[in-house]
C-alpha cells in the first residue's frame, strides 16, 4: 500500500489491485479521506488503471514542479481522465482529486488547499513505492 498523501487532514492511499504485463499497467484501489474540524469526506475508487509509464512521467514532472515557483501537473488514468492534479503557486499547493464513473453518469472533484512543502513528501512516498517495472 502506498500512502501518497498524508498531511493537512488529507490522506490518499493507493493499494495495488491488479497488474497487466502486456500493456505495462497497474490498477489501484484508491482511498481518499479528508478530515475537517467538524466533517469528514471519504471516497473510494475501485480498480483505477494507470500505465506504468504514466507514474514514471508523473514523478519526473513532480521533481520539476518542486524546483519551480509555479506550475501544475496531472496524473491521468488509462483512459486519459485526470485522477490527481497538483497546482503550485509559490508557497501554496492546491490538490485536486477526481473520481469519475466509467459510464459517465457523474463525477466528483475534491479540492484541498495546502502548502507547497508537501510536494517533497509526495515525491518521497512515490520514490519509496516498490515498482516491478
Amino acid at each position: 500500500m502506498l500512502h501518497l498523501i498524508e498531511n493537512n487532514g488529507l490522506e490518499v492511499l493507493l493499494d495495488v489491485a491488479a497488474v497487466e504485463d502486456r500493456l505495462p499497467s497497474v490498477a489501484f484501489n484508491i482511498r481518499i479521506n479528508w478530515r475537517m474540524p467538524y466533517q469528514k469526506v471519504s471516497i473510494e475508487i475501485k480498480e483505477c488503471w494507470f500505465k506504468c509509464s504514466e507514474f514514471d512521467s508523473f514523478l519526473v514532472e513532480l521533481k520539476s514542479l518542486i524546483k519551480n515557483e509555479v506550475g501544475e501537473i496531472t496524473l491521468h488514468d488509462l483512459s486519459k481522465n485526470p485522477v490527481l492534479n497538483l497546482i503550485k503557486s509559490e508557497n501554496t499547493l492546491i490538490t485536486k482529486l477526481f473520481a469519475q464513473d466509467t459510464a459517465t453518469m457523474g463525477k466528483t472533484v475534491l479540492e484541498v488547499n495546502g502548502y507547497s512543502s508537501e510536494l517533497e513528501e509526495i515525491r518521497a512516498n512515490l520514490e519509496s513505492f516498490e515498482k516491478w517495472w
